[in-house]
Protein backbone atom coordinates (compact mmCIF):
# COMPACT_ATOMS: atom_id res chain seq x y z
CA UNK A 1 0.00 0.00 0.00
CA UNK A 2 2.51 2.18 0.31
CA UNK A 3 4.92 1.72 -2.15
CA UNK A 4 1.79 2.76 -4.26
CA UNK A 5 1.48 6.01 -2.65
CA UNK A 6 5.23 6.68 -2.86
CA UNK A 7 4.70 5.39 -6.33
CA UNK A 8 1.95 8.04 -6.89
CA UNK A 9 3.66 10.96 -5.41
CA UNK A 10 6.71 10.59 -7.61
CA UNK A 11 4.91 10.83 -10.64
CA UNK A 12 3.07 13.26 -9.28
CA UNK A 13 5.92 15.34 -8.79
CA UNK A 14 7.78 14.28 -12.15
CA UNK A 15 4.73 14.99 -13.84
CA UNK A 16 5.29 19.12 -11.81
CA UNK A 17 8.50 19.10 -13.18
CA UNK A 18 7.84 18.55 -16.82
CA UNK A 19 5.09 21.02 -16.78
CA UNK A 20 6.80 23.66 -15.12
CA UNK A 21 9.39 22.84 -17.00
CA UNK A 22 7.38 22.86 -20.76
CA UNK A 23 6.11 26.51 -19.00
CA UNK A 24 9.45 27.87 -18.66
CA UNK A 25 10.50 26.31 -22.75
CA UNK A 26 7.98 29.17 -23.77
CA UNK A 27 9.84 31.99 -22.91
CA UNK A 28 13.33 31.00 -21.83
CA UNK A 29 16.34 28.90 -22.92
CA UNK A 30 17.21 25.75 -21.32
CA UNK A 31 20.53 27.49 -20.44
CA UNK A 32 18.59 29.89 -18.53
CA UNK A 33 16.28 28.11 -16.20
CA UNK A 34 17.76 27.16 -12.58
CA UNK A 35 16.92 24.15 -10.94
CA UNK A 36 15.96 26.83 -7.99
CA UNK A 37 13.11 28.58 -10.24
CA UNK A 38 11.78 25.44 -11.28
CA UNK A 39 11.59 23.51 -7.96
CA UNK A 40 9.65 26.91 -6.87
CA UNK A 41 7.40 26.87 -9.26
CA UNK A 42 6.52 23.09 -8.86
CA UNK A 43 6.10 23.51 -5.11
CA UNK A 44 8.76 21.07 -4.05
CA UNK A 45 12.44 21.74 -2.60
CA UNK A 46 15.34 21.28 -4.57
CA UNK A 47 16.40 18.33 -2.72
CA UNK A 48 13.68 16.61 -3.88
CA UNK A 49 14.43 17.45 -7.41
CA UNK A 50 17.85 16.07 -7.00
CA UNK A 51 16.21 13.18 -5.65
CA UNK A 52 15.25 12.14 -9.17
CA UNK A 53 17.65 14.63 -11.81
CA UNK A 54 21.06 15.61 -11.50
CA UNK A 55 20.03 18.96 -13.58
CA UNK A 56 17.74 20.65 -15.77
CA UNK A 57 19.20 18.75 -18.56
CA UNK A 58 19.28 15.77 -17.21
CA UNK A 59 15.48 16.72 -16.72
CA UNK A 60 15.04 17.54 -20.23
CA UNK A 61 16.95 13.92 -20.96
CA UNK A 62 14.70 11.94 -19.15
CA UNK A 63 11.28 14.03 -20.67
CA UNK A 64 12.81 12.81 -24.20
CA UNK A 65 13.58 9.24 -23.14
CA UNK A 66 9.88 9.00 -21.83
CA UNK A 67 8.46 10.49 -25.12
CA UNK A 68 11.04 8.11 -27.34
CA UNK A 69 9.70 5.17 -25.29
CA UNK A 70 5.92 6.18 -25.73
CA UNK A 71 6.27 6.70 -29.64
CA UNK A 72 8.21 3.59 -30.47
CA UNK A 73 5.36 2.07 -28.43
CA UNK A 74 2.66 3.54 -30.79
CA UNK A 75 4.71 2.72 -33.48
CA UNK A 76 4.91 -0.52 -32.84
CA UNK A 77 1.45 -1.49 -32.12
CA UNK A 78 0.46 0.33 -35.23
CA UNK A 79 -0.77 -2.46 -38.06
CA UNK A 80 -0.06 -1.57 -41.75
CA UNK A 81 -3.19 -1.27 -43.62
CA UNK A 82 -1.83 -0.63 -47.50
CA UNK A 83 -5.31 1.27 -48.27
CA UNK A 84 -5.63 3.19 -45.53
CA UNK A 85 -3.22 4.88 -43.60
CA UNK A 86 -5.93 6.72 -41.55
CA UNK A 87 -5.44 4.69 -38.56
CA UNK A 88 -1.26 5.48 -39.03
CA UNK A 89 -1.69 8.99 -39.31
CA UNK A 90 -4.23 9.80 -36.32
CA UNK A 91 -2.14 7.68 -33.70
CA UNK A 92 0.89 10.04 -34.58
CA UNK A 93 -1.06 13.16 -34.06
CA UNK A 94 -3.05 12.01 -31.27
CA UNK A 95 0.37 11.40 -29.96
CA UNK A 96 1.55 14.81 -30.33
CA UNK A 97 -2.02 16.02 -28.98
CA UNK A 98 -1.51 14.02 -25.56
CA UNK A 99 1.87 15.27 -25.33
CA UNK A 100 1.33 19.11 -26.56
CA UNK A 101 3.11 20.76 -23.54
CA UNK A 102 6.64 19.22 -25.23
CA UNK A 103 5.26 19.04 -28.92
CA UNK A 104 4.77 23.17 -28.77
CA UNK A 105 8.90 23.14 -27.40
CA UNK A 106 9.85 20.52 -30.03
CA UNK A 107 8.32 21.51 -33.12
CA UNK A 108 8.99 25.17 -32.60
CA UNK A 109 12.24 25.05 -31.32
CA UNK A 110 15.87 23.11 -31.95
CA UNK A 111 15.86 22.55 -28.30
CA UNK A 112 17.88 19.10 -29.53
CA UNK A 113 18.01 18.38 -32.85
CA UNK A 114 19.33 15.33 -31.95
CA UNK A 115 16.05 13.92 -30.62
CA UNK A 116 14.36 15.32 -33.50
CA UNK A 117 16.56 13.60 -35.66
CA UNK A 118 16.16 10.27 -33.59
CA UNK A 119 12.37 10.89 -33.54
CA UNK A 120 12.02 10.98 -37.39
CA UNK A 121 14.28 8.30 -38.05
CA UNK A 122 11.88 5.88 -35.37
CA UNK A 123 9.28 7.10 -37.83
CA UNK A 124 11.26 6.57 -40.98
CA UNK A 125 12.03 3.19 -39.93
CA UNK A 126 8.79 2.20 -39.17
CA UNK A 127 6.84 3.61 -42.13
CA UNK A 128 9.87 2.00 -44.57
CA UNK A 129 9.41 -1.69 -42.27
CA UNK A 130 5.59 -1.73 -42.00
CA UNK A 131 5.20 -0.57 -46.04
CA UNK A 132 8.33 -2.32 -47.47
CA UNK A 133 5.93 -4.92 -49.25
CA UNK A 134 2.88 -2.53 -50.29
CA UNK A 135 5.81 -0.57 -51.64
CA UNK A 136 7.72 -3.45 -53.68
CA UNK A 137 4.17 -4.42 -54.84
CA UNK A 138 3.18 -0.92 -56.31
CA UNK A 139 6.41 -0.48 -57.70
CA UNK A 140 7.21 2.97 -56.12
CA UNK A 141 11.18 3.12 -56.95
CA UNK A 142 11.11 7.07 -55.72
CA UNK A 143 9.40 6.52 -52.16
CA UNK A 144 12.05 7.72 -50.23
CA UNK A 145 11.57 11.14 -52.19
CA UNK A 146 8.18 11.24 -51.45
CA UNK A 147 8.24 10.50 -47.82
CA UNK A 148 10.41 13.40 -47.16
CA UNK A 149 8.10 15.52 -49.22
CA UNK A 150 5.29 14.68 -47.35
CA UNK A 151 7.22 14.53 -43.88
CA UNK A 152 8.27 17.85 -44.16
CA UNK A 153 4.70 18.96 -45.55
CA UNK A 154 3.43 16.98 -42.50
CA UNK A 155 6.09 18.66 -40.35
CA UNK A 156 4.16 22.06 -41.17
CA UNK A 157 1.47 21.32 -40.75
CA UNK A 158 1.99 19.82 -37.28
CA UNK A 159 4.08 23.52 -36.43
CA UNK A 160 0.68 25.11 -37.98
CA UNK A 161 -1.66 23.29 -35.69
CA UNK A 162 0.39 23.86 -32.65
CA UNK A 163 0.04 27.66 -33.21
CA UNK A 164 -3.26 27.54 -33.33
CA UNK A 165 -3.54 25.82 -30.17
CA UNK A 166 -4.44 22.79 -31.75
CA UNK A 167 -7.44 24.19 -33.07
CA UNK A 168 -8.59 20.90 -34.98
CA UNK A 169 -8.89 17.45 -33.29
CA UNK A 170 -5.91 14.70 -34.39
CA UNK A 171 -9.08 13.38 -36.30
CA UNK A 172 -9.52 16.36 -38.25
CA UNK A 173 -6.34 16.96 -39.12
CA UNK A 174 -5.38 13.49 -39.98
CA UNK A 175 -8.38 13.51 -42.50
CA UNK A 176 -6.61 16.68 -43.96
CA UNK A 177 -3.40 15.11 -43.98
CA UNK A 178 -4.22 12.00 -45.87
CA UNK A 179 -6.43 14.11 -48.25
CA UNK A 180 -3.15 16.15 -49.29
CA UNK A 181 -0.84 12.59 -48.97
CA UNK A 182 -3.63 11.22 -51.41
CA UNK A 183 -4.74 14.17 -53.84
CA UNK A 184 -2.10 16.93 -53.30
CA UNK A 185 -3.22 20.31 -54.43
CA UNK A 186 -5.93 18.63 -56.92
CA UNK A 187 -9.03 19.13 -54.13
CA UNK A 188 -8.15 22.84 -53.64
CA UNK A 189 -7.41 23.52 -57.22
CA UNK A 190 -10.32 22.26 -59.09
Amino acid sequence: MKEQTVDRRVRKTKSQLRSCLSILLETKKIQNITVKELAQMADINRGTFYLHYKDVYDLLEHIQKDLLTDFEAILTNIAPETDNLLPFVEALFDFIYQNRDMSKIFLHDDLDAGFSTEIRNKLRECVFNKYKTFIKQKNMPYFELYYDFILSGTLGLLVRWVNSEFEMSPHELSLLTISFIKSGLTNIIE
